[in-house]
């Protein structure tokens, strides 16, 4: 992990994700990790033609991961599941490297 990865990572900006699964994409690459980044409200705005809920949140997580909807329908439920739980700690405040300095 690059010096630059553990620094979002520390702050909340971003996760690698280990998948329980890995998976193979289209394109014939082993994917076995994921790095998802906090979303954004251009990303609700991207999103929101979607027709349903479910595709919506494949969308969203897809644009998160770097990845396209296809890919991220290929996870195991499991994965899936790791990478709803980073969008639900999204929507919190990120961490801070002052924030027990300001309380």
């Amino acid at each position: 992990m690059s010096k630059a990865t553990e620094i979002r990572e520390h702050l909340g900006v971003t996760r690698t994700i280990k998948l329980n699964m890995p998976v193979k994409l289209a394109n014939g690459r082993e994917l076995s990790e994921l790095t998802v980044r906090r979303a954004k409200v251009g990303d609700y705005r991207a999103t929101a033609h979607c027709a349903s809920e479910v595709e919506q949140e494949i969308m969203l997580l897809a644009r998160l991961a770097g990845l396209v909807a296809e890919d991220v329908e290929e996870l195991d439920l499991s994965d899936y599941k790791q990478l709803q739980d980073w969008f639900r700690l999204c929507q919190e405040k990120p961490k801070a490297e002052n924030d027990n300095l300001t309380q």
